[in-house]
């Protein structure tokens, strides 16, 4: 079965995928593409760039900004924590655990971890949540 724009773009919202949900509905706005048209015609068509970096900065879909962000510490030592951009998440974890991180870098939504005593990713884990940014989890190693 061929798989459609609609289709595309509802798991780009279901996955966080901002960048490619704004891009498929900029293009299906300005009239170059079509819901029910295949997800391959994507590669063939631009969209108006100026218009699609608009939407995605503004966020204009609603999609949620938050991120998770593994920052060390120090030798063996890493923080995990929920933010929108990796300045935040640095800024949170020296204000929460007193260090400056080393490193920041953005992980898989889809890793998964050993939380307590379950096996979550990092996109359910973070359904989980109440407030952003936090910090989910301080690993020595």
């Amino acid at each position: 079965m061929m798989s459609t724009i609609k289709t595309l773009f509802e798991d780009a919202v279901q996955y966080e995928e901002s960048l490619l949900a704004h891009h498929i509905f900029c293009l299906v706005q300005e009239g170059k593409i079509s819901w029910h048209d295949p997800d391959s015609i994507l590669s063939n068509i631009e969209p108006n760039f100026e218009k699609l970096e608009s939407m995605h900065e503004s966020n204009f879909l609603g999609l949620c900004p938050i991120k998770i962000f593994s920052l060390k510490l120090e030798r063996g030592q890493w923080a995990f924590v929920y933010a929108k951009d990796p300045a935040e998440a640095s800024q949170y974890v020296q204000r929460t655990v007193g260090k400056k991180p080393l490193n920041c870098h953005e992980l898989s939504p889809d890793f998964e971890i050993y939380y307590g005593n379950r096996i979550l990713n990092f996109r359910a884990l973070k359904k989980e949540q109440t407030e952003f940014p936090c910090l989910i989890m301080y690993y020595e190693g």
